[in-house]
């Protein structure tokens, strides 16, 4: 276990290419087109664990600032958004407010992961499917982008 509450070794936040080999043993199973998931985060390692802990089932698209989630967002409309609230540019919760009114909330999910836990109620008021507090645990994770994107786990 990581200090601070971590469920991870502290060293997975800060080198997570370290741990690529290890997760990556886990291959999963795609039954058609891989579903596109845009990651929004302006913290590179955080982006890159994302990835790793989700595994190579989905197309990943990455977005440091608010600004350029929503430019990728409407022009890929990816199947699930992973947004951070706190960002350059636009907060997340301006981004979740204007998918919100301009893309159909059955076309894109949008799970909101932060490390302002009580910030989840007001993220699901804004339009949020799910909440994932930072830092997560990687079954956490998984198990929600699952759920939202209807995906069968086993």
């Amino acid at each position: 276990m990581g200090g601070s509450g971590s469920p991870l070794p502290p060293s997975i936040y800060s080198e997570p290419s370290r741990f690529l080999a290890t997760l990556r043993a886990f291959p999963s199973v795609q039954t058609g087109p891989a579903k596109t998931i845009l990651i929004c985060e302006d913290d590179r390692n955080l982006r890159q664990l994302v990835r790793v802990v989700l595994g190579d089932g989905y197309r990943f698209v990455e977005a440091d600032t608010g600004r350029e989630a929503l430019d990728l967002a409407y022009k890929l409309r990816p199947d699930l958004i992973i947004l951070d609230l706190m960002l350059p540019g636009a907060s997340g919760f301006d981004v979740l407010t204007e998918l919100r009114a301009k893309l159909p909330g059955d076309e894109t999910r949008v799970i909101v992961m932060s490390a302002w836990g009580h910030a989840d109620e007001a993220a699901l008021n804004a339009g949020a499917d799910r909440f994932v507090a930072k830092p997560f645990e990687a079954d956490e994770l998984t198990s929600v982008v699952s759920e939202v994107l209807g995906e069968a786990r086993g």
